[in-house]
């Protein structure tokens, strides 16, 4: 009982790690939109506008990959029980995914839109990381228990009869 404990907490402190891993990841690859303030209010150009959606995009596509490799391990190597890895790996991916979400935008440039309001015309201002989809965070869950599925679905560890057959009578 005391190893099926520990396996789940070592599941959880897994996944979260891996929201921090994944928050550093995602405000590596993501590329601040630029604009300038003019009249106390903060404009980008064409290309700001078109990339105003990378924020949440590249949130989605990294925390979708890490979530599905740390799930699918965790399912490989904790398997003393199955329904414990699973509870562990569900409260584990959605702290991981709520780490990922507030970390990475911890990093995130101020508004640019609060700061236009005092700047002077003509700053340029590089804008805040955001995600636009307020139920994003969910990729991090969803993708883990993928990850752990697969590894359940297509791995049989255990030994030994486990049809009907197995049962004594």
């Amino acid at each position: 009982m005391l190893r099926v404990a520990l396996e789940a907490l070592a599941v959880v402190a897994l996944l979260v790690v891996a929201g921090v891993v994944a928050a550093g990841i995602w405000f590596q690859v993501w590329s601040p939109v630029t604009g300038v303030v003019r009249d106390g209010q903060w404009f980008t150009d064409e290309d700001g506008l078109r990339s105003t959606f990378a924020g949440t995009g590249w949130y989605v596509v990294v925390a979708a990959a890490t979530s599905l490799v740390v799930g699918a391990v965790a399912a490989y190597v904790f398997d003393r029980s199955e329904l414990v890895t699973l509870a562990a790996v569900v409260v584990g991916a959605s702290l991981g995914g709520y780490v990922m979400l507030r970390l990475g935008l911890s990093w995130s440039p101020a508004d640019p839109e609060v700061l236009a309001r005092t700047a002077a015309d003509g700053t340029e201002l590089d804008g805040a990381l955001e995600v636009d989809l307020p139920h994003a965070w969910l990729t991090f869950p969803c993708g883990a228990l993928i990850g752990m599925a697969v590894v359940f679905l297509v791995t049989t560890k255990r030994s030994g009869p486990r049809g009907p057959e197995s049962l004594e009578i």
